[in-house]
This record gives C-alpha cells, structure tokens and sequence, in this order.
C-alpha cells in the first residue's frame, strides 16, 4: 500500500494470482498496462474481475478442451456414485476464458510442442483440435520407451466400495517408479490417476518402496527442476514430464464384474478430463490398467 509504486518501477512485471492481486493491490494506487492469464480455463470470472479492472488491456490463454473452474474436489464426495448422481458435469461452470471467447479476438496455437511421439497427442488431435494440431514426426515409430503403450494387468482387481482402489495395480506402478530412477535418473516422472483413491494408494506404495530404496531419495527431492508427483486427473493440469505412468485403477472386481463408472470421468464433459491427463507426456505415456478396450461395452449409456 506504501511501497507500490516504487516497487512497481523496480519490478514491473508481477506474478500473482487473482486472489493475490485482489487481496494486496489498491486498484486506485496501482495499474498496469497488460494483465495476463495463464491456464485461463481454470479460473472463474469473478475471479478474474480484480486483475482486469488493474489493467488496460488484457491477454488470455488457455484451452477450453481442458479443464474449467469444477468444485468436484472442493468437497468429499464417494467417487463410486458419481456417475449415478451426474456429479459435477463441466459445462456447468463456465471460466474466464469461455466468456472472453465471445468477444475478444482469438488467435489459436497449433504448434504442438510437447509430444516426442505422435501416438502422445494423436488421440486428442483427432477427437478435439479436428487434427488440426501440428506434429512433429518421431525418428522412431515403435519402441517401448517412446509414445502411448499400455501395461495389461488382468489379475488385479478393482476393490468396489472398499476403498474404490485396485491396490495391486498401484504396486506395481510403484515398482516401476523405483525402476525408472535405478535405470533412467535422467528423465522427469510424474504418474496420473483417475480417482483420488488412487492416487493415495499409488503415494503410499512408492513411499513403502522408498524406504527400501534409501539411495534413491535424491530424486524424489522437492527442489528438483521438475520434481516426481502422484496427482489424479483433477490435478495434474498445466503439467509435463518426460514420462507419465496412469494408473486406472477402475475395472474388473474380485467377482470378475466389470462396472462402467469411471468417477469424475463419467458425468457430461468428462473426456476433457481424459484430455489433460493423457496429454501431459513428452516422451512416454504408460498406461496401468486389467481391462483393455474390447472389455469397455459402451451400449445403453451416454456417460
């Protein structure tokens, strides 16, 4: 309130978030010429309201295929009746970015930069940039440690309503986070899950295997340029590593019944959940899951 001035003349480019902006900057004392917004499509209007009326022109970006503002996490929910409930369906909520899409100008990027290997991107290409994305080809069209392959576990079993994990599943993406360290230090990991559940049960398999593997710890430091996560896919937006492991976790039960409620994947707008996570990649995507495709009916439902 004292200061900003001066401190606006020493450092005139701020990095804040809306909250931020609102909570510390007078809109009488301070202004700026441009204000903008990064992962636009996460934050809600009223929000964004504070920085804009700060600036005289504005700048947004984001990705409306990706995930807007959604309040499916600000509350405990069971993730097994999502899908019965209709959950939080994304279209609900409309970000910042959506309603700036009415009337400002719009440049779109088409230089997709991130994917090593066209089987990282080429899913979303196709179902929702209408391949107008453009990729570069890779040097090598089939190998194990480049672009989207799945690891088929049919002998896990998704524990429904017990915990709605699949904790063998969760082992041995564990195991394979010990492995990636031992043997390619020098790539970034991060693993995806599909459900919150998941994803603890995926944190609490590294960490038992950490304790093991003491001489590994130096990896998992948090000061690391890009450090090792485990998020789920509510979370894991505006990430990349060389390296993403998915794990699932829904699927066939210890009864052999395989249910079609994938939590937040299922209410309307879903597949821009699947879009995000399956997207973060650069080198390797490696999916963890005990049913393949041809098990997935998709007769009698929207979802």
């Amino acid at each position: 309130e004292r200061c900003g001035n001066v401190i606006q003349r020493i450092t005139p480019c701020f990095m804040m978030s809306p909250l931020s902006v609102a909570q510390f900057l007078d809109p009488q004392k301070l202004q700026f010429d441009v204000v903008i917004f990064d992962e636009a499509s996460q934050v809600r209007p009223e929000e964004a309201l504070g920085s804009l009326v700060r600036a005289r022109q504005a700048i947004v970006i984001g990705d409306t295929q990706q995930l807007p503002p959604t309040s499916f996490f600000d509350h405990l929910v069971d993730e097994e009746d999502v899908a019965e409930e209709g959950g939080t369906a994304l279209t609900q909520v409309e970000s910042i970015l959506h309603q700036c899409r009415r009337s400002f100008r719009v440049k779109r990027l088409t230089w997709h930069y991130r994917s090593e290997h066209e089987s990282l991107i080429a899913a979303s290409n196709h179902h929702f940039y209408d391949n107008g994305l453009r990729i570069f080809p890779a040097a090598q069209d089939v190998s194990e440690d480049l672009g989207l392959n799945l690891k088929h576990m049919p002998n896990t079993v998704y524990h429904r309503g017990k915990g709605s994990m699949n904790r063998e599943e969760a082992a041995e993406v564990a195991l394979e986070v010990i492995r990636h360290y031992q043997t390619k230090p020098h790539l970034s990991l991060g693993v995806g899950t599909f459900s919150t559940a998941q994803q603890r049960t995926v944190e609490a398999e590294v960490e038992a295997l950490r304790h093991e593997h003491p001489e590994l710890d130096e990896y998992f430091r948090r000061d690391h340029p890009e450090p090792f996560f485990v998020k789920n896919l509510e979370t894991i937006q505006g990430d990349e590593r060389d390296i993403i492991l998915v794990s699932v976790g829904y699927g066939f039960d210890d009864q052999r019944r395989f249910g079609r409620n994938f939590g937040p994947v299922n209410p309307e707008g879903g597949e821009r959940r699947l879009n995000v996570l399956f997207t973060r990649a650069r080198r390797l995507c490696k999916v963890f899951s005990n049913f393949k495709a041809g098990d997935l009916s998709l007769d009698g439902t929207e979802s």
